[in-house]
């Protein structure tokens, strides 16, 4: 029979070895908790920076836009005055778009961004048919579709000179697409396709991405610059 010394150093070598597996166990989840942590707070800090340049940028450059139109009628127009308020609630727009990121992202919709893209488009002389087969888009698939449509007429009108423009949202084999397409575009010498560069394209890249869906450019030597987005068209919140 063992001694009961040795009993004594035996359990107590035990409950030593379970306290000590047991605590490193606990340091690594309170590790793993915190690395979950820090990737948290990048996520919402990428987002953050993403819903910044998607909203206040917008809203600042479409006062740019209406103040260059308003420039462009010069005076004597009877709609200059119109065309002066309206950037400036573009501006006020911008201001409280900071301070409501989040509220301003998820009032965002497609079929708004899409009537008011025709208008602003139209504002600037430019013919913009419009084609949605699609209704009763989820909020956040019609949330991102209308940021990529809001990225893509505001980049038209930053980088062309838009005389005309189709927008379509279509399904097709299982997916929602958008497509976006403008003349008046820089030509270049060789044609080119792909994802382009910019943080623009960039966080819709990103946005869209999120959704299981893919975004793409082309551009080429006749003037035409097409963007498509497409998301899966079964996609639940």
């Amino acid at each position: 029979m063992p001694h009961p010394a040795y009993l004594v150093v035996t359990a107590g070598a035990g409950i030593l070895l379970t306290s000590l597996g047991a605590t490193l166990v606990l340091v690594l989840r309170i590790r793993r908790l915190h690395a979950e942590r820090e990737k948290a707070l990048t996520r919402a800090y990428e987002g953050f920076a993403r819903d910044m340049h998607d909203i206040v940028g917008h809203w600042l450059w479409l006062a740019a836009i209406k103040g260059e139109l308003a420039h462009r009628r010069a005076k004597g127009d009877a709609r200059l005055r119109e065309d002066l308020e309206e950037a400036l609630q573009a501006v006020r727009q911008a201001a409280h778009a900071v301070r409501n990121v989040s509220q301003a992202c998820r009032r965002l919709s497609f079929s708004g961004e899409a009537a008011r893209a025709r208008t602003l488009l139209e504002g600037f002389g430019a013919y913009c048919s419009l084609r949605v087969d699609v209704d009763d888009l989820p909020e956040l698939v019609s949330a991102t579709l209308g940021t990529v449509l809001r990225e893509g007429v505001t980049n038209m009108l930053r980088h062309s000179r838009v005389k005309r423009c189709a927008i379509e949202l279509v399904e097709h084999d299982g997916r929602l697409r958008l497509t976006v397409v403008n003349d008046g575009a820089p030509r270049q010498e060789t044609p080119s396709t792909g994802k382009a560069a910019g943080n623009g394209v960039n966080n819709l890249v990103h946005r869209v991405g999120e959704l299981g869906g893919t975004v793409r450019v082309a551009g080429g030597t006749d003037g035409w610059f097409t963007l498509i987005a497409e998301v899966p068209a079964n996609f639940s919140e």
